[in-house]
């Protein structure tokens, strides 16, 4: 990863400092880190956006934001700094070299991986970032081992939290931990790649 990409420090996140204390998920709990990963830069794309919240959050930290989603059905409508269409993470309608980050938040495990990663890497500016956030399926010992040592973080990290859920598609994801980090590194050389809290990865890029 380039040396100018400095991740949050890790660790638990009180729900009671927490922006997102009221609407808590394991998904609004990295809404910070990613914000702050892309803090330099301007227009962002935000690859299914869902219902927004990610989307305008970041126009609240003076981004120009623009949230795709497949799903008509939770899409909001347009507001300050943002803009929300309907559109596929396979199919981005957007020119090559349009944004200067582009972040999606557990979506590939929902679509193929592989050709999400190669249409938001042509949507990105050099120099521009893309930033993952996801998860995948145990696999093997050593991966359910990792994903339980998750569990006594998340207990202290919901104290004090509002629990939501929005309303939007899930699915759960068929590769492995290893699987996912490897596609995500195959097609984006360079990626950095790190399991997170609340069972998700974070993987950041950037476009040389």
């Amino acid at each position: 990863m380039d040396a100018t990409v400095k991740p949050a420090a890790r660790g638990i996140s009180m729900p009671k400092n927490h922006p997102f204390a009221d609407r808590w998920n394991h998904n609004s709990q990295q809404y910070p880190r990613v914000a702050e990963l892309i803090a330099d830069c301007p227009l962002v794309l935000d690859v299914g956006c869902g219902e927004g919240t990610l989307a305008r959050y970041l126009a609240e930290q003076g981004h120009q934001v623009v949230g795709i989603d497949p799903d008509s059905r939770v899409l909001p409508d347009d507001g300050e700094n943002t803009h929300f269409m309907i559109g596929d993470a396979t199919g981005l309608p957007f020119a090559d070299d349009s944004f200067d980050a582009v972040v999606a938040v557990m979506v590939l495990h929902q679509t193929r991986l592989e050709l999400a990663l190669v249409e938001m890497r042509r949507v990105l500016r050099p120099g521009g970032l893309l930033v993952d956030v996801g998860y995948a399926r145990n696999k093997g010992i050593g991966e359910r081992l990792r994903s339980a040592a998750d569990i006594p973080g998340d207990l202290v990290a919901r104290i004090g939290a509002t629990r939501w859920e929005p309303d939007t598609i899930k699915m759960d994801a068929l590769q492995g931990w290893s699987e996912t980090r490897d596609a995500i590194q195959g097609i984006l050389p360079g990626a950095s790649w790190e399991r997170i809290s609340g069972w998700r990865y974070l993987s950041v890029w950037r476009h040389p």
